[in-house]
C-alpha cells in the first residue's frame, strides 16, 4: 500500500511538472532575436511566415543599428547617414533584391564608391588630382619603380612578389593558396608584412595617406587586399536608398510586426546572460536600459528581466558577443575566433549644414577630397531642393585610430564623458574651429571665407554595444571555417550568430554581409537560404 501511494505521488508530480512545462513553453518565445539592427530585423522578416511567437529585443530605443539616418531641419531632403550609406547593386545582390522586395526607392549615390580622376588629394601640404598620383607632383620620395598610381603599385606588388598569376585551384578557394616569394600564404600574414617586405616605407606611407581608409594598410590579413587582376577604369554603379538607409531595417520591422500578432519588439532590453534549463528552454536575462537624447544607459540596481525562448538568434556585434554570458561562447576555439580572428574598427562621420555651398568656390573643389588631415575624407553631400542654396558638407569620415581618439577628445570636452551606448553627438565651438582650420587647408580658402554652420552632428562608432563601425579579418584564419563555426557556435544548442563580423563574402563594412550571415542560419529554421553570391 505504501509503495502504491508513493507511486501515485510520483505520477501526480510528473503530471504537474509536465503541465507546468507546457504552460512555460506557451509563455516562451519560439524564437528570440537579439538586436534590432539590419541583421535582426531581416531575421524577423525572413521568419515571419512560420506562424511562431517571435520577439526582437533591442538594447536602445532605436531600430536600425549601424543603419542610422538623420536629417537637418533646413535640408529635409538630404539624408545624413551616420553609418551605412551606399551599396553596389552588381555585387550586393541580396541587399538590392531585398530593397526592391520591400518597395523602397533607390537613387544614384552621387559621390560614388571611391576616388575618380578629379578627386582632390591634399597630402603633405600639396594639392593634386587623383589622376596625378604617382607623377612628378606626388610629394613622396618614392623609388623610381614605385612612382605609379596606388592601385597600379599594389597590383604590381602582388604580380611580382606572389604566385597570384600561377595559382591553379578552384576560384572560391584560390585566395587561401596564394603565396609570396618567401612561400608564406597571404592569409597567414598582414598587409603591413607585405608592404614592409616589398615596398619602401615611403611607398607604404604614400598608399595609406592617399587611400580613403587607414585600416586597409596595416595589421589586417593580406588576404583582404590581394589583387588578382590589373586595375580597371570601369566605374561601378553605386546606389543609396531615397528615404535613407535606416528605412531598410525600419521597413523590415514593420512588415514583420504586421504579419502576426505573435510578433513583438521590446526596446531598451540589454541581454546580459543566457542559461539553458533542463527542459531545453533558454532563460534570457536582460538588464533594463534607458535612452535620453540618443544616449542609452543600463539602469543599475534594477532586477534582471527574465524571458525564455526555444531558439535564439544573436544579431549583435562582436563586442556584444564577447561580453555575453553564455557557455557556448566560452568554448576555447569559439573564444579565439571571437577575440582574435577579427577586430573592431572604430570610425567617425561628421556633417555640417550651411546657408550656401561655399566650398564650391575653391580652386581645388571636388565632390570628394582625400587628405592626410584629421578629416581624412570630405564629401559634398549636395544642395537642398526644398530650400535652395542650403547645403550639406561631410567634412570628416575617418577610421584612423589617432584621429578617432582626437575627435573623441573634442566631443568629450563638449558633452562630458561618452561611454557605452553613445553614438551621435552635437557639435561644439572648438570642433567647428578645428574643422574650419583643415577645411581652409584642403580647399585653399581663407578662414574668413568659411561661414558658421547652421546645424551639425558627429557620430563615433567606437563604444559598446557596437565596438566599431565594422570588423576586419586578422592573419592566420580561414574565413569560411570561422564563419561556419560562428553561425552555430555550439552543436548542442539552438543558438545562432548572424553578425556580419565573420562574413567571408561581402565583409562587414558592407550591409550586404549582414543579410548573407542571416541566410546561413535559415536552414536551421526550415527555410532555404537565398543565393549568397
Amino acid at each position: 500500500m505504501f509503495v502504491w501511494k508513493i507511486g501515485c505521488v510520483v505520477a501526480l508530480l510528473s503530471v504537474v511538472r509536465i503541465k507546468a512545462l507546457r504552460r512555460l513553453s506557451k509563455r516562451c518565445d519560439d524564437i528570440a532575436i537579439i538586436g534590432a539592427g539590419i541583421a535582426g530585423t531581416y531575421s524577423g522578416w525572413r521568419l515571419k511566415k512560420l506562424n511562431q511567437k517571435i520577439t526582437i529585443y533591442e538594447y536602445s530605443d532605436r531600430v536600425g543599428g549601424r543603419c542610422y539616418t538623420q536629417r537637418f531641419p533646413e535640408t529635409p531632403d538630404i539624408n545624413v547617414e551616420l553609418a551605412a550609406a551606399r551599396f553596389v547593386p552588381e555585387t550586393h545582390k541580396l541587399l538590392h533584391d531585398t530593397i526592391r522586395e520591400l518597395g523602397l526607392q533607390t537613387e544614384k549615390f552621387i559621390v560614388g564608391k571611391g576616388p575618380s580622376k578629379d578627386t582632390t588629394v591634399y597630402v603633405r601640404g600639396e594639392h593634386l588630382r587623383h589622376q596625378d598620383l604617382g607623377g612628378i607632383k606626388t610629394p613622396y620620395k618614392l623609388h623610381p619603380n614605385e612612382r605609379k598610381p596606388v592601385n597600379q603599385l599594389q597590383w604590381e606588388m602582388y604580380k611580382n612578389y606572389t604566385d597570384v598569376l600561377t595559382t591553379n585551384v578552384q576560384e572560391d578557394v584560390k585566395h587561401y593558396h596564394i603565396k609570396d616569394v618567401d612561400g608564406i600564404e597571404m592569409y597567414k600574414q598582414s598587409v603591413m608584412s607585405m608592404y614592409n617586405k616589398f615596398l619602401t616605407p615611403e611607398a607604404h606611407k604614400y598608399i595609406v595617406d592617399t587611400s580613403g581608409f587607414d585600416t586597409l594598410g596595416f595589421d589586417i590579413s593580406a588576404l583582404v587586399e590581394v589583387v588578382t587582376s590589373p586595375p580597371s577604369n570601369e566605374k561601378e554603379e553605386v546606389l543609396t536608398v531615397s528615404k535613407g538607409f535606416q528605412s531598410i531595417p525600419t521597413t523590415l520591422l514593420d512588415r514583420f510586426l504586421r504579419e502576426s500578432k505573435r510578433h513583438h519588439i521590446k526596446l531598451n532590453h540589454h541581454l546580459k546572460a543566457i542559461r539553458k534549463a533542463k527542459s531545453g528552454i533558454y532563460n534570457l536575462y536582460f538588464e533594463p536600459t534607458v535612452t535620453r537624447n540618443g544616449r542609452t544607459r543600463i539602469i543599475s540596481n534594477r532586477p534582471y528581466i527574465r524571458k525564455c525562448a526555444k531558439k535564439i538568434i544573436l544579431a549583435v556585434n562582436r563586442l556584444s558577443l564577447e561580453r555575453l554570458e553564455w557557455q557556448g561562447l566560452y568554448q576555447p576555439h569559439i573564444r579565439e575566433y571571437m577575440t582574435k580572428a577579427v577586430k573592431d574598427v572604430s570610425a567617425g562621420k561628421y556633417y555640417l549644414s550651411y546657408n550656401s555651398p561655399w566650398w564650391r568656390s575653391s580652386p581645388f573643389y571636388a565632390d570628394y577630397v582625400i587628405s592626410d588631415t584629421p578629416l581624412k575624407q570630405t564629401y559634398d553631400f549636395g544642395t537642398s531642393k526644398a530650400n535652395p542654396l542650403k547645403s550639406v558638407l561631410q567634412p570628416m569620415y575617418t577610421d584612423a585610430r589617432i584621429h578617432i581618439s582626437y575627435w573623441k577628445e573634442l566631443v568629450e570636452r563638449e558633452n562630458g564623458d561618452i561611454t557605452d551606448g553613445d553614438i551621435a553627438f552635437p557639435i561644439g565651438k572648438e570642433m567647428v574651429n578645428i574643422t574650419n582650420k583643415y577645411l581652409g587647408h584642403i580647399y585653399k580658402l581663407p578662414l574668413n571665407a568659411i561661414p558658421q554652420p547652421i546645424s551639425g552632428v558627429i557620430s563615433l562608432w567606437h563604444n559598446y554595444p557596437y565596438g566599431g563601425a565594422w570588423q576586419v579579418w586578422m592573419p592566420g584564419y580561414i574565413w569560411t571555417d570561422v564563419e561556419q563555426q560562428m553561425t552555430k557556435p555550439s552543436k548542442d544548442d539552438d543558438v545562432f550568430v548572424v553578425t556580419n563580423a565573420f562574413n567571408s563574402r561581402s565583409f562587414s563594412y558592407w550591409t550586404n554581409g549582414a543579410l548573407q550571415s542571416v541566410e546561413l542560419a535559415m536552414p536551421f529554421f526550415g527555410l532555404q537560404s537565398k543565393v549568397l553570391d
